[in-house]
């Protein structure tokens, strides 16, 4: 073999080794890449797992406290869930989990003597807590001023991961600003006839509500719409409003200078689509809805029941909550009722005769029903003004009985709408 041979084959041989050797180590980096993207994986897996965990926790928190609360304040849910000392010690930066030897969440540590609101919960292959706090502005103020609260959700897992996310939460309350609205551009008024009758705006009569409020006892959109109301004033029943009698207790609830005033008016006053979309929503959450006013059976009495009736209805029974009619309504001088009694359709409120029957929360009258008069067809929100047609209130005959303004009423019958998300953030 000469010489040249065996050189080109000794070279053959290194180049082969080196490229063995290259191929082992691109396949050791290939593999070592791979173990480590497997983990990544993994990783970004269980972090997005844990951070749907704790969103899950904090709806779960969120339905938990609309089925506790309600739509009344949140202050008696932040003292009850702020624990022994009264002071909302849940701190972010503290709450730990704590692990028995197979990883399983055992509960949750460093919040203080607050009660969680859901403790540590099995789900999905992970655990969920949730914690009531008050929201930025009250602080650890277990006083709810604004209607909003926060809601913190935990995420956890058998690895130790831990994500939290916060929400800031509002209940919606609607509080409608007079004893009696007549919404729309000509509403007609025409009010007891006998001087025992009395019609009152101060909250409660003073004997609850919101101390030193004085409300409206009529209000309307509108100037026009306050002198064809004022008309109805009577000589006979008395109308009072704390310090208020007469025309002052009747108001533009758009004009901040009357005497009886309480606050900017909501925009689903005097926005057709508005109300009639607030309507429906009652109707979806209902206890019950009768589509036949001759026959229907009004659910047990309680202060937050919501009946609505999608027909003309004649009320032949005291009671209290919420009562919604889109047709015409009547009722006996001699009924009593404690709450709201919507008239929202049709616009048309008649109470008959005499009697001792009194009223105590707000009564709102809307006339929507369009062209046809009928509630609930095409043309809902096409007529008069906006969509706001003529609506009625008609109190017939004497009697001694009252119709008192109190917010206590009015809000254990508003309905309670699902708590809405006004701000998310994960931490």
């Amino acid at each position: 073999m000469s010489m040249n041979h065996r050189q080109e084959t000794g070279s053959a041989l290194v180049m082969a080794i080196f490229v063995l050797a290259l191929l082992s180590s691109m396949g050791v980096a290939l593999l070592f890449l791979s173990t480590n993207e497997v983990k990544m994986s993994r990783a970004d897996t269980r972090s997005k797992q844990v951070f749907y965990l704790a969103e899950a926790g904090m709806e779960a928190g969120r339905a938990q406290l609309l089925i506790l609360n309600g739509a009344t304040s949140f202050s008696d849910d932040l003292a009850t869930y702020a624990g022994a000392n009264g002071v909302l010690d849940f701190d972010t930066n503290a709450v730990q989990a704590t692990y028995d030897t197979d990883g399983n969440v055992t509960g949750l540590t460093g919040y203080g003597d607050d009660v969680p609101l859901i403790g540590a919960t099995a789900f999905a292959g992970g655990w969920y807590a949730a914690f009531l706090t008050n929201d930025a502005i009250n602080g650890t103020s277990t006083n709810d001023t604004n209607n909003r609260v926060m809601m913190t959700g935990i995420g956890l897992d058998s690895e130790k991961s831990f994500e939290i996310v916060q929400a800031v939460i509002t209940r919606k309350v609607i509080i409608p600003p007079a004893a009696i609205m007549l919404l729309g551009p000509t509403p007609n008024f025409s009010g007891g006839q006998s001087n025992p009758k009395l019609y009152i705006g101060e909250d409660c009569n003073g004997t609850g509500g919101v101390a030193n409020l004085y409300a409206p006892l009529v209000g309307v959109i509108g100037t026009t719409a306050e002198s064809l109301v004022e008309s109805g004033i009577g000589t006979d029943p008395a109308y009072t409003s704390g310090p208020y009698t007469g025309e002052d207790t009747f108001a533009d609830l758009t004009d901040p200078t009357e005497p009886t005033y309480i606050e900017p008016l909501d925009s689903v006053w005097t926005d057709c689509q508005a109300l009639h979309d607030l309507v429906e929503s009652f109707r979806v959450i209902a206890d019950v809805v009768c589509l036949d006013g001759n026959s229907c059976t009004l659910p047990p009495s309680s202060p937050s029941r919501l009946i609505f009736v999608d027909d003309n209805y004649s009320l032949n029974t005291s009671g209290e909550g919420m009562l919604l009619v889109t047709g015409d309504f009547t009722a006996s001088g001699g009924i009593s009722w404690n709450g709201m009694i919507w008239v929202i359709g049709s616009g048309d409120y008649t109470r008959n005769g005499g009697g001792g029957g009194t009223f105590n929360g707000s009564i709102v009258i809307a006339n929507i029903a369009g062209p046809d008069n009928v509630y609930g067809t095409a043309d809902d929100c096409t007529g008069g003004d906006g969509g706001f047609s003529a609506s009625s209130f008609n109190e017939n005959g004497g009697g001694n009985g009252t119709t008192t303004y109190c917010t206590d009423n009015i809000s254990n019958a508003s309905p309670a709408f699902p708590y809405k998300i006004v701000e998310f953030r994960q931490l």
